[in-house]
């Protein structure tokens, strides 16, 4: 496993890289981001074309923001020890059985669905691939929904739920964003 950190600058371009990729075979009209790092991201893609968003987190982001002070600490660790942390997080992550959520979608949020011939849902990172497998059963559950496909930008583990159609980086590869709580400028 490696660490990549992205500046805001390393981002954008790793988010127009992707939707290059994503452009190359498939051309949405309706792009899900799956708030929050999704967002980011589907924001930075198919300026053109709508754009919905969609809340929805592991238990585990929920505790991350309750635990603000350590990572202000984090911050301060030197780059190497803050990679080992990562590295060791997504290792006892991948031992766990992922749960997927059940999701309620908001009519309007269905209404826009339908309306869509193509639809592009949209992460940041896929680690079980539980958050991305509930969103694409619950979007193509959606009566009149036809055609659907997955980007990420990185793929951490090499066998979740559900591998999205499109990444740029699959295995092993963890990206520091510049939303990340232990995120400082290189």
């Amino acid at each position: 496993m490696r660490v990549l950190t992205l500046d805001k600058t390393a981002f954008a371009q790793a988010c127009r890289r992707l939707e290059r990729e994503v452009a190359s075979s498939f051309m949405p009209d309706l792009v899900v981001g799956i708030a929050t790092g999704g967002d980011y991201v589907a924001v930075r893609m198919f300026g053109w074309v709508p754009h919905v968003s969609l809340t929805l987190q592991r238990p585990t982001t929920a505790g991350k923001k309750r635990a603000g002070l350590l990572f202000g600490l984090l911050r301060r660790l030197p780059r190497r020890v803050s990679d080992l942390l990562r590295i060791a997080e997504a290792r006892v992550l991948a031992l766990r059985t992922p749960r997927v959520p059940r999701i309620e979608l908001d009519p309007e949020f269905v209404s826009d669905l339908r309306a869509a011939r193509r639809i592009l849902v949209v992460d940041d990172a896929i680690d079980s691939g539980a958050t991305m497998s509930a969103v694409l059963e619950a979007v193509r559950s959606v009566e009149g929904v036809r055609e659907v496909r997955s980007a990420a930008l990185t793929v951490t583990t090499p066998r979740p739920l559900v591998s999205p159609d499109f990444a740029l980086w699959r295995d092993g590869v963890l990206v520091r964003f510049p939303w990340s709580n232990d995120f400082r400028q290189p």
